[in-house]
Parts: structure tokens; sequence; C-alpha cells
């Protein structure tokens, strides 16, 4: 399951970061957007790269 949420916050950064290129964006979207998109990226990505420690 983790594994899974690592790559889909690899996933969702690689397309937020690169779908700029190929489409027209409007300010709000690049200003409101894409922050919010990139921080819940790496919260998967760190949440899915973590690892368990015993107590």
């Amino acid at each position: 399951m983790k594994i899974l949420l690592f790559y889909t916050g690899l996933f969702t950064l690689a397309i937020s970061l690169t779908h700029g290129f190929f489409t027209e964006l409007s300010v709000a979207h690049i200003v409101l957007f894409h922050p919010l998109v990139i921080l819940f990226s790496f919260i998967l990505i760190a949440y899915g790269s973590r690892k368990r420690t015993p107590f």
C-alpha cells in the first residue's frame, strides 16, 4: 500500500510540474492550484517512503 502512495505521489508531481508546457494555464491555476497539488504530492511521497521503526 505504501509503495502505491509513493508512486502516486511521484506521478502526480510529474504531471503537475510538466502539464503547463503543453497547455495554457491561467494565473489562478498556477498560483492557487499547483502549490496545493505539489504539497499533496510531497506528502504522499514522504508517507510512502517512510520506514517504520520498532519501539
